[in-house]
């Protein structure tokens, strides 16, 4: 029988940017005697901001941060707090405006770090690079920086920096779940295989509602041949979060080699419930299908991938051997011969029987 290639892909690396706490200052609310007018009215307004953003009412938050700032234009922890408010709002450009107006006046590490992260979100990775340079050298425990930075270098392909920077946030947070995950991630990107799978376990361990660390867990596994242990750490995955698609169609790649067709095909249903046009679920339930002997059934998944994404040519050989088994033979030919062009050279010893249908 012909050789089957899964389209797999694990999701590895999260970031978690859960940072209101981090990043929200506040001041009394009682004001001195001394100050002006317009300043007390500004610290009023900000200290209101500051309940509104505590209770989700961002468009408050910021319309209060707005009218403090209008009093008193260099209100620092208002500015700075107005560009945190902004980039959870995903108002990119006006975070980093806010974010460099505070370095301007006061620079500090909130502002350098609130900046370093839009600049990530802006995919400006070299800059988010320079600016959490600057956060460590001012705070130079300051783990979040470190862990961000790991991030931007993971993206940027430095691996070892990246590894080296999570690393360094771990030592000075030693339960920080996500930055061994992270850590794994990078690892697994350099090679380091073992180094990895000790990552995911340990992140596992310290936070078992991180979901995507069982799952990287288990990708690990199926990497080391250990397709059994991988099914319990993706079922550990879909148990912490039963949305998470990627774990399901990962489970069901584990049980397909464990030779559980029918369950293979439960996981890989599910996966495509929640995400209807993803192509590694459909192109494994295909696989699958046609393990069980259901040709058509496989065909018509092969079709669907083939009309979301008609340039991976393992599936047009895929395709090619369920059109073979239901006597489709001029079908077959024509993936096997299209399988080639894209590049799928093991497609051609099946090509030799083809010559009627040139």
């Amino acid at each position: 029988m012909k050789r089957f290639i899964l389209i797999f892909g694990f999701s590895i690396l999260i970031f978690n940017l859960q940072l209101v706490g981090q990043q929200f200052d506040t001041i009394p609310s009682k004001v001195a005697d001394s100050l002006q007018a317009d300043d007390q009215q500004a610290e009023l307004l900000y200290n209101r901001a500051n309940d509104y953003f505590d209770r989700g009412h961002t468009d408050s938050a910021l319309r209060a941060l707005n009218s403090a700032i209008l009093l008193k234009p260099d209100f620092t922890v208002a500015l700075n707090n107005r560009g945190f408010v902004k980039y959870v709002m995903q108002d990119y450009a006006g975070a980093l405006a806010d974010y460099s107006r505070v370095i301007e006046i006061q620079p500090g590490a909130k502002a350098f770090f609130g900046r370093g992260l839009t600049q990530m979100a802006l995919d400006s990775l070299k800059l988010a690079i320079v600016d959490f340079d600057r956060v460590v050298a001012i705070e130079p425990n300051y783990a979040e920086a470190f862990y961000y930075r790991g991030g931007a270098n993971y993206l940027l392909g430095n691996f070892q920096l990246a590894v080296d920077d999570f690393t360094r946030a771990i030592s000075l947070k030693n339960n920080y779940a996500i930055a061994f995950n992270d850590r794994g991630s990078a690892y697994l990107a350099a090679g380091k295989t073992e180094e990895a799978k000790n990552d995911f376990y340990k992140a596992s361990l310290l936070d078992p509602t991180l979901y995507f660390a069982f799952n990287n867990l288990g990708g690990v596994k199926m990497k080391l041949g250990d397709a059994e242990g991988a099914d319990a750490d993706f079922t550990a995955a879909v148990k912490v979060n039963p949305d998470y698609f990627f774990a399901f169609n990962n489970r069901g790649k584990a049980r397909f080699l464990l030779g559980d067709y029918e369950k293979a095909v439960e996981d890989f249903n599910r996966a495509l419930e929640l995400a209807p046009d993803y192509l590694a679920a459909l192109n494994n339930r295909a696989n699958a299908k046609f393990k069980l002997e259901d040709y058509k059934a496989a065909i018509a998944d092969y079709d669907r991938v083939v009309e979301i994404n008609p340039e991976i040519a393992a599936v047009y050989a895929n395709r090619g051997n369920a059109k073979e088994m239901v006597r489709d033979d001029e079908g077959a030919c024509a993936d096997w011969k299209k399988a080639v062009e894209l590049g799928y050279a093991q497609a051609g010893e099946y090509l030799n029987k083809c010559s009627k249908y040139e």
